[in-house]
């Protein structure tokens, strides 16, 4: 695999080791547990943005989902984003429709405005004559955005999807999982992260998650909920909403 695929987190056979995904479920458990919170969004057409789609298959299943929650009348469209134009091209082949669309961006990019062309997470919310987001979705993403671009930079991402979502999913991703990730790159003779060694926002024991938890919460959001019941790869989704005015 490219080094700049390992890199960003670029797997192309993704869900060939990720066969088996509670994600969708444990998103359906966190909805169910705080559907009172969440009946604002009843009776109108709930938009969504999936950050770091990959190939569009959870995209698809949380799209599903979402539908199924809220009922079939309810109109739920869905944009996913991936740095990869590859994998983008492999997904709306695969889940491409009128109400799931996928397209090129570079979260950190458009974060710190930096994004070369117009940015088609702006060009969605256009068209849909939204300013924000019913729905954001980050799944196991923000990882490649912190080694990549170090805490300034994944503050950035941070304020930019707080400022266009009413609610915020997140998956984190372990300290653990940033050292083995970071071995795996020196091991492949991939180069090394430039920000690693100087990452603030780090430590084992849900340290890590705790400063990007925090730090949501103090851009006027709420914890929501946490999934107590981690997922195969030992995560938990973890459900954000945004303060009422």
């Amino acid at each position: 695999m490219p080094k700049d695929k390992i890199q960003h987190g670029s797997y192309h056979q993704y869900y060939e080791f990720r066969s088996r995904d509670s994600r969708p479920q444990c998103l359906e458990n966190c909805l169910r547990q705080c559907s009172n919170q969440l009946a604002r969004l009843n009776n109108r057409t709930i938009h969504m943005l999936d950050i770091g789609c990959n190939s569009g298959k959870l995209s698809n299943s949380v799209l599903a989902v979402i539908q199924s929650t809220y009922g079939e009348s309810q109109l739920v469209h869905m944009i996913g984003v991936d740095i990869d134009m590859d994998l983008v091209a492999q997904a709306r082949s695969s889940y491409g429709n009128e109400n799931l669309q996928f397209a090129q961006a570079d979260i950190s990019a458009i974060a710190i405005e930096d994004s070369e062309g117009k940015d088609s997470i702006a060009m969605y919310m256009e068209r849909a004559g939204i300013r924000q987001f019913d729905y954001v979705f980050c799944f196991s993403v923000l990882m490649y955005v912190h080694l990549n671009h170090g805490d300034q930079g994944l503050q950035a991402v941070l304020d930019y999807v707080c400022s266009r979502a009413n609610v915020l999913v997140l998956e984190l991703q372990s300290w653990k999982k940033y050292r083995d990730h970071v071995r795996r790159m020196r091991r492949e003779g991939e180069g090394e992260y430039p920000h690693f060694e100087s990452l603030e926002w780090k430590g084992n024991y849900g340290r890590l998650e705790e400063h990007i938890k925090q730090y949501v919460i103090s851009r006027g959001f709420h914890l929501v909920f946490e999934e107590g019941n981690r997922n195969e790869f030992n995560r938990s989704l973890i459900l954000f909403s945004r303060n009422s005015t």
